[in-house]
């Protein structure tokens, strides 16, 4: 038995990548799929498996446990993994008889680990089988519940409470767990949306292809084959991005002729989508700590057709670029607590203490990036997150020290309503309960004079 033909065996090695290595499970599992000659079928029941486990691991946790002679902790690696895996089949996939999942889990755990764990794993997952998941405990309040519901650690579900509400949390939980749309983003230097559409319709028949509701440059595609591997992105008509990321640009809403400056710009997502919507008539300086990162940035641009974007690398904390900008995209790093759906692994990374440290160094940023915006300039700060220690009171916190700063209000742009898509202050929240698209806030500030 190998990859090729056993998914649950794939979602194994990939699980282990990310446990041993930090790996991002998105990455891994690329990785470790070209390396094989996959189905299609393969590939996806694989990847189900794997962000499955990732997303619910600490209820599979407590649902193995319940049936388990001894501690998981204890449990050799590649058992444990295969409970988890067994036990998602079991309680999230409907489409997979529970006798297949155990069967599979067994089997496995005999060819790689032995007989008798093998036994171990078929007691347990027989009992989980008959007897069900156990009852969570009718004590628990209502945040543990959350918790313990959705595979969340309590201070990210009271960021869901801070944010929304206790009433409106637990959709935002259940959410950060669905899997997230693909979604691309037309490149109006190549086409227009009515082009890219009729181009995707005619090369994938039996794909689900359609325009976004929110971004007017989006389109959703369902069952296409891996959409970076294929010519039209070769060839710069669409990049992949999430409608969400694609509304940040329409809502800093820059004009053709600016000076622009993409703080921690990444791969350039947001910069190449400035350059597209002003046609590449403004002067765009993408910024970031990797040069790795600017290097792909600037050969995403040249397969785009984008011209006016320049790209360095420098600590923009300890040094700054020369000159003052019309335009400071402030894309800070964050929590990421807005697009675990795409990187479940970091529910179980990410603490408390080191969003707190994000929330400090993005406040570092503000302050080093205020004194380059041009007066009647705007400053826009970017987060993938809903806490609100790095959107709301970061501004409010920000906007105490500079008084030379003020809110502007959302802009209007043709086609696209804000209603829904903004806070009583303004700032565009985005939330994927709400838009179905990934979390972001944005807060667009104008230097006065």
């Amino acid at each position: 038995m190998n990859l090729s033909d056993e998914p649950r065996l794939l979602a194994q090695e990939v699980l282990a990548r990310v446990e041993r290595h930090n790996a991002y499970a998105s990455i891994a599992f690329d990785a470790v799929a070209m390396s094989g000659n996959l189905s299609r079928e393969v590939r996806a029941l694989s990847k189900e498996l794997l962000f499955g486990v990732l997303r619910h691991r600490t209820r599979l946790e407590r649902a193995v446990s319940e049936y388990a002679t001894s501690s998981l902790d204890h449990c050799h690696p590649f058992v444990r993994r295969q409970l988890l895996i067994g036990a998602y089949q079991i309680l999230f996939m409907q489409n997979i008889p529970a006798a297949i999942a155990v069967d599979r889990a067994v089997e496995l755990t005999r060819l790689h680990v032995g007989t008798t764990p093998s036994g171990f794993v078929n007691a347990v997952l027989r009992k989980l089988s008959h007897q069900g998941e156990p009852p969570f405990p009718p004590d628990a309040d209502r945040l543990a519940r959350l918790g313990m519901v959705h595979s969340f650690a309590p201070w990210m579900v009271q960021a869901a409470v801070d944010t929304v509400g206790p009433d409106e949390a637990e959709a935002l939980l259940e959410a950060l767990n669905q899997r997230a749309r693909t979604i691309l983003r037309v490149n109006v230097l190549r086409t227009d949306r009515d082009g890219l559409l009729a181009k995707l319709s005619r090369q994938f028949p039996d794909a689900a292809i359609s325009p976004t509701r929110l971004s007017p440059v989006g389109v959703e595609v369902q069952g296409l084959p891996d959409p970076i591997r294929q010519d039209l992105h070769r060839e710069g008509w669409y990049l992949v991005q999430d409608e969400g990321s694609q509304l940040v640009v329409f809502f800093v809403d820059p004009r053709p002729g600016t000076r622009i400056l993409d703080a921690c710009a990444g791969t350039g997502g947001k910069s190449l989508h400035l350059a597209a919507k002003l046609a590449n008539q403004a002067e765009i300086l993408a910024v970031d700590l990797k040069a790795s990162k600017m290097d792909a940035l600037l050969a995403r641009a040249r397969r785009a057709g984008v011209t006016c974007v320049s790209a360095d690398t420098m600590n923009l904390i300890k040094e700054q670029p020369a000159g003052q900008f019309d335009v400071v995209l402030l894309d800070a790093p964050c929590s990421g607590l807005g697009v675990l759906r795409r990187h479940p692994e970091a529910k179980w990374r990410l603490t408390r203490e080191e969003a707190g440290t994000m929330a400090r160094r993005q406040a570092q940023l503000l302050e080093a990036m205020a004194p380059k915006v041009a007066p009647g300039g705007l400053l826009a700060y970017v987060v993938c997150t809903f806490w609100p220690p790095e959107t709301t009171d970061q501004i409010a916190a920000f906007l105490a020290l500079h008084p030379e700063f003020e809110r502007v209000a959302p802009p209007g742009v043709d086609g696209l309503s804000w209603d829904d898509c903004v806070n009583a202050e303004g700032d565009l929240v985005l939330l994927p309960h709400r838009h179905n698209t990934d979390g972001f806030y944005v807060a667009r500030l104008r230097r006065k004079g």
